[in-house]
């Protein structure tokens, strides 16, 4: 267990939810201590990656992925901008929205990112056969999609509406 995480209780089993935010923090701190040449945030790593996998989505989308609030994307998108890693554009059906795409700039940047993210991914890995890594890929995507439905969305914007 690594230091300074919450130890379960003998003959208790981990909790998944534990252990998985336990291993998200460890690969983002991994990854952030990677990435520092880049002079961005780890929030404004995942947000140019995000854009770079999903072209032309919408502010609303980046802000539900990266778990905050529009116009705190909408901020990190201005300061994305100013340093050509990100671009708006006019978004044709919906003339109060912008379609977000890489800048020019993005191109180096994205590949440093990727080059991190497949070191830490490497040394998070470390030890498992191929076998574990497409199980733990899969459990983990159907872990996802479980979460992901309809009915587990409405459940997190009824608990929402209590106040988080």
């Amino acid at each position: 267990m690594p230091a300074g995480a919450p130890a379960a209780r003998e003959g208790e089993p981990q909790q998944i939810g534990f252990l998985l935010a336990d291993v998200v923090r460890l690969m983002r701190v991994d990854f952030a201590a990677r990435a520092q040449g880049t002079g961005l945030t780890s929030t404004l790593h995942r947000l140019l990656l995000y854009v770079q996998r999903n072209e032309g989505c919408r502010q609303v989308e980046l802000a539900d992925w990266l778990d905050v609030r529009p116009v705190t994307v909408g901020r990190m998108i201005d300061r994305l901008e100013k340093q050509q890693l990100l671009r708006r554009e006019a978004d044709l059906a919906d003339r109060r929205a912008s379609r977000i795409h890489l800048g020019e700039a993005a191109g180096p940047v994205i590949a440093e990112l990727k080059a991190v993210g497949d070191l830490v991914r490497a040394r998070a890995l470390q030890g498992l056969a191929q076998q574990e890594r497409r199980a733990l890929a899969g459990a983990l995507e159907r872990i996802r999609d479980n979460l992901s439905t309809d009915a587990a969305r409405s459940a997190r914007s009824t608990s929402a509406g209590r106040g988080r």
